[in-house]
């Protein structure tokens, strides 16, 4: 079936647009990242990595070209949990229990969210367990919970549920959840086989039936709207690299124009700008005549030299165009969306890994 083929193009698209970028991860500074990467017109897959805050001689048997980053390795959580035998009907209850054990076993770099989620679960029984464990964050780390989550529940009545439950182990936060709850009707949409912009546009005007708080409603609505201006207006001549600089310069303000943050501020994964990043590169290949089986490698680059913050907003990206870019006649498959010569850059333990997480879905 072809949703099942957008299913795994999601997660695949996911993981290899996270591994793609692990090799530059969080060089802020663009001109640092024009620097580092070994070719402009393909600086994905950096070899040797040259990652902020992680190395591989740091995490021995992590980090080396084409494994997964940090967050990569907890989608790789995530999507084992829930399409494996223990998510068969996942609670958050249950998927903490798991997440605390593979948290401090795993061997890579904690996040400081799973840090927090580690203290809290370690706290006293009713203090710190579910659902008290998560951290109080409101990042990109939501985009790691979405893709296998939709990837199993698309299309079912239990979706959002579930997602606020996946959520809430690592991130109990409200603004996670309503802005992970909108990204995950996104891609839910693209898997059962809307079109890019048609999804984009029926996401937003449907907000109010998952999103009560006017708030929230008004925060992801106005991002949609700032990456739709970004994407479908000046997309053809702006690339995300001005985009997020402008939105560091509006999330800042001019007042705070000296701060060295002033010019980075959207290119973390704080929301919303890990969200109208990606918003604005779906709406610039929706609009683009590039054929979104071609997007995916032209975004995702466009993604790296944007800097910052790359994987979080590439599992995302990733995810929305690998399934988008599957065709609609039924003998279409989920290779057909990805460049094959980026699913053969991946390190073969991390192939290994990936093909024994996803395994359940076109069964």
């Amino acid at each position: 079936m072809l949703i099942k083929q957008r299913a795994m193009a999601a997660l695949r698209g996911a993981f290899i647009a996270d591994a793609a970028s692990m090799g530059t991860h969080w060089i802020y500074d663009p001109k640092v990242m024009a620097e580092t990467v070994t070719s402009l017109s393909e600086p994905e897959f950096r070899s040797p990595p040259k990652p902020s805050y992680y190395s591989s001689v740091e995490f021995p048997g992590h980090y080396e070209a084409g494994m997964l980053s940090p967050y990569g390795e907890q989608l790789l959580f995530v999507t084992d949990y829930v399409l494996g035998p223990s998510g068969l009907d996942f609670s958050g209850d249950a998927m903490s229990e798991a997440m605390l054990e593979w948290a401090t076993t795993f061997g890579g770099r904690p996040d400081h969210a799973l840090t927090q989620f580690i203290a809290n679960m370690n706290k006293p029984e009713g203090v710190g367990k579910w659902p008290h464990c998560g951290a109080d964050d409101d990042q990109a780390h939501i985009y790691m919970k979405i893709v296998p989550v939709v990837a199993k529940y698309a299309g079912s009545p239990d979706l959002v549920d579930k997602l606020t439950q996946a959520i809430r182990v690592h991130q109990n936060n409200d603004k996670a959840v309503a802005f992970g709850t909108v990204a995950g009707r996104l891609l839910e949409a693209i898997i059962l086989g809307a079109p890019l912009e048609e999804a984009l546009e029926t996401v937003q005007t449907n907000i109010g039936e998952d999103i009560t708080s006017s708030e929230y409603r008004e925060m992801i609505l106005a991002a949609f709207a700032r990456g739709k201006r970004a994407g479908k207006e000046e997309g053809m001549t702006k690339t995300l690299d001005d985009v997020l600089l402008e939105v560091s310069h509006e999330v800042m303000g001019e007042e705070q124009s000296a701060s060295s943050f002033y010019n980075l501020a959207a290119r973390s994964c704080a929301l919303p700008g890990s969200f109208i990043g990606p918003i604005m590169l779906f709406y610039k290949y929706a609009s683009s005549s590039t054929p979104l089986r071609s997007a995916f490698a032209t975004a995702l680059r466009e993604n790296i030299l944007a800097s910052g913050d790359t994987c979080s907003r590439a599992v995302f990206v990733g995810a929305i165009l690998s399934a988008a870019g599957v065709g609609s006649d039924e003998g279409s498959k989920w290779e057909d969306a990805i460049p094959s010569d980026w699913n053969a850059k991946l390190h073969p333990s991390t192939i290994a890994k990936i093909e024994s997480a996803t395994s359940s879905i076109l069964g």
